[in-house]
């Protein structure tokens, strides 16, 4: 009878948790369609933004560009500024640009960030055995993955000092690589943001 009750516990322990199978190319299927549902936004400085109108600086380059492709506005600034110049201050007049995103002015929930295009998969490298962490199974994927939908902005020379940006536009040919996750919940597999056994 001992024997007896420590085989049923075995087997129905065993069948409790049975590896579910994930093909490869389901799993190429599933990333696939998870970055390609992510926007990828750039989000360079939150807005409003204010720079002096003599900057030559990097952010002021970034911002007249994102002006020129339509994707900010700004308008003049005037205002007194303290400034200490040896050992003393003084008053003077600053000019300068705000810049915001096109019909913003009075928003509170405008939506951050400038759109650049999406993740598309570009090889699975490695790909883990399902494995169990508490009720779930897991699979793991090392992958390669790059840019596509790049909008024409990012091309323009003014963001060559954006990494982002810049990596984004070669990333076919230099893709991009990551860790990511597929769950099965008991009945089917799905991309998982997030890491094994964290909900």
């Amino acid at each position: 009878m001992k024997l007896l009750c420590i085989t049923f516990l075995l087997l129905s322990g065993g069948f409790a948790s049975a590896q579910p199978f994930l093909g490869e190319n389901q799993a190429i299927k599933l990333i696939d369609e998870a970055l390609k549902r992510k926007d990828l936004k750039w989000l360079p400085f939150p807005m409003p933004y204010d720079v002096e109108r003599s900057s030559q600086g990097k952010d002021a380059r970034f911002l007249s560009a994102l002006v020129d492709h339509g994707l900010l506005v700004r308008k003049k600034e005037t205002k007194m500024v303290t400034v200490e110049e040896n050992g003393a201050t003084r008053r003077k007049v600053q000019v300068g640009w705000i810049y915001d995103y096109p019909g913003a002015e009075g928003e509170v929930n405008t939506d951050e960030g400038f759109y650049y295009g999406y993740g598309r998969l570009k090889t699975v490298m490695e790909i883990s055995t399902p494995y169990q962490i508490g009720q779930f199974f897991y699979v793991e994927a090392y992958i390669q993955w790059y840019v596509d939908d790049q909008q024409e902005w990012i091309h323009d020379a003014a963001f060559d000092g954006a990494r982002t940006l810049r990596r984004s536009r070669e990333s076919y040919e230099k893709p991009f690589e990551k860790r990511v996750y597929l769950q099965y919940d008991g009945d089917s597999w799905a991309y998982w943001d997030g890491k094994p056994g964290i909900l």
